[in-house]
């Protein structure tokens, strides 16, 4: 299982791979793909929400994923970002709200690793 964070809920929406707006300058701009990480956290560090931020979390499976490498993402042994290349159908899991974020160091690629607490605000159960 995989998580995919976004302001829109795609409940039920079968997501496209694509090459994202919102990447890195030196992230990889070739490969379609529709990023997710296997952890929550992973998934607001890799998108960099401001606090107070309402964001919806959804869940998706695939067996058509890659890691991408350091050169690809420059944050990816932080983030667990991962590529999924094909089609794939989004579950509405939880609405968060992000809470805290924590300015790490910046490492030898130039890009500062941010870490967040968030607040679960609705799930869908």
């Amino acid at each position: 299982m995989y998580y995919f964070i976004s302001k829109h809920n795609f409940d039920s929406d079968i997501l496209e791979p694509r090459i994202p707006i919102n990447r890195l300058d030196d992230e990889d701009d070739k490969i379609k793909r529709v990023c997710v990480s296997k952890s929550i956290v992973g998934c607001l560090s890799a998108i960099a929400p401001p606090e107070n931020e309402i964001l919806i979390v959804h869940t998706c499976d695939s067996i058509n994923v890659i890691q991408p490498t350091v050169e690809q993402v420059p944050d990816v042994m932080f983030t667990g970002e991962e590529w999924i290349l094909e089609p794939v159908n989004m579950n509405y899991l939880m609405t968060i709200k992000t809470i805290k974020k924590f300015d790490n160091n910046i490492y030898d690629y130039g890009v500062t690793i941010n870490t967040y607490t968030y607040e679960i605000i609705k799930t869908n159960k």
